[in-house]
């Protein structure tokens, strides 16, 4: 039996909480669609001047509100499936004045940054002042992260070029070269003596920070590789590793990579051993891959569509359905722990939506959205200690506090 969650797709007016907050007769419109149906209902949430409550108009009822913590509650009558609307905490508009495209944060308050006009930025994730500004891509950077330090940072782009660059300083010591096309994302190893590196060049390579030289291309196929994670799976079988590895290698050892192809497939690859262990066929090219659990990982696509495998029976997934087809643009699993298989994770979308997804649960009675975007897209998706941050095209770093977050997905 196939194993499919469809979730209802819902709207609401961006600056929604501003609109019903303006006067004491505030409204704003709001909006469902469901799977299998071709159009969305529309419908207008208004403030009533009596008692200062939200109501909402058929097919929806307003489940519970609250100002101070910015949220709202609404149900789809004819399904039952609620959403909880949630609004920014805070929006970073100095940063960048052109579309986000990348980012990271640390944990020691430092954000990264890629915008459209290839500006590589540094900030500071409480107030967005700009504490340098990292020149050497020839052309677009697409991809940038924080080392496990939060003072070391990576980034790649269509240059072909892979830069690691000290957040204190500004300077870039090293730059990697020998893909042939686009680094897409990367990935680093345990600490960092090693990273790996995905380009539209269908290659996967490994590199010796310290040497700055390539150790290997452990992986290639014929197709662009947009995304990477790599796992420690437990009790998975990933071979012995090659016998003429190099004592610059180090970490690789358990380490499961895992790509999404712009063919529409998911690979896994055991790095030490240079092996190629499964390839999963998705329903579209796979935008993002993103890992939710020890054995399980998630592969999010340009059709809209997400599914989740586990590595003990990756022909049987997970598939979360959308009647939208809007693409899947970040994936990031929820900074918080859980007894489950699998976590709860974020899905960005290329109409501007990002909604809290929770596979353990079905059927899905209730989502998680965060708002602000006015339809832009959410290129990204990273936390901290006490934000999620979003990433998009309307040239603003959104802020949405982890604390409302959990408290209204009922975490501690």
């Amino acid at each position: 039996m196939e194993n499919v969650i469809t979730l209802s797709h819902f709207g609401i007016q961006c600056d929604w909480e501003d609109a019903l907050g303006a006067s004491t007769e505030g409204k704003c419109w709001v909006s469902v669609r469901t799977h299998g149906q071709d159009k969305s209902v529309q419908s207008e949430l208004r403030r009533t001047a009596s008692n200062s409550d939200t109501i909402g108009s058929f097919p929806f009822v307003v489940v519970k509100e609250k100002s101070s913590s910015r949220f709202l509650t609404l149900q789809n009558v004819p399904d039952g499936q609620e959403c909880v609307f949630v609004a920014t905490s805070s929006a970073l508009g100095k940063v960048h004045k052109a579309g986000v495209i990348a980012m990271d944060v640390s944990e020691g308050g430092l954000g990264v940054s890629i915008c459209k006009n290839n500006e590589l930025k540094i900030w500071e994730t409480d107030t967005g002042n700009v504490r340098r500004v990292l020149q050497g891509h020839l052309i677009d950077a697409y991809t940038c992260r924080f080392f496990p330090s939060g003072v070391v940072i990576l980034s790649g782009g269509a240059d072909c070029c892979i830069k690691i660059w000290s957040a204190e300083t500004g300077d870039c010591p090293v730059t990697f070269k020998g893909h042939t096309g686009p680094i897409a994302e990367v990935c680093i190893v345990d600490r960092g003596r090693n990273i790996i590196s995905v380009s539209k060049d269908g290659s996967a390579r490994l590199w010796d920070c310290g040497e700055a030289k390539c150790l290997a291309t452990i992986f290639s196929c014929k197709s662009a590789i947009n995304s990477c994670i790599l796992m420690a799976p437990t009790n998975y079988e990933l071979g012995n590793p090659i016998q003429t590895m190099s004592d610059r290698e180090v970490g690789t050892k358990g380490k499961l990579l895992v790509v999404g192809r712009e063919d529409g497939k998911v690979s896994g690859v055991s790095v030490a051993a240079r092996k190629e262990l499964f390839t999963c066929i998705l329903p579209s090219a796979v935008n993002r891959v993103v890992q939710v659990g020890y054995n399980s990982f998630a592969g999010g696509c340009q059709g809209g569509e997400i599914l989740v495998f586990q590595l003990n029976s990756l022909s049987q997934p997970i598939k979360i359905l959308s009647p939208t087809s809007s693409p899947i643009l970040d994936l990031l699993i929820h900074p918080h722990k859980t007894d489950s298989n699998i976590s709860s994770f974020w899905a960005s979308k290329g109409d501007g939506t990002c909604v809290l997804i929770n596979p353990s649960i079905q059927p899905c009675s209730k989502v998680i959205q965060l708002t602000g975007p006015d339809c832009d897209p959410v290129y990204q998706l990273r936390n901290d200690l006490d934000f999620i941050y979003s990433a998009c095209r309307d040239g603003l770093i959104r802020k949405y506090s982890l604390k409302v977050i959990n408290s209204l997905a009922g975490l501690p």
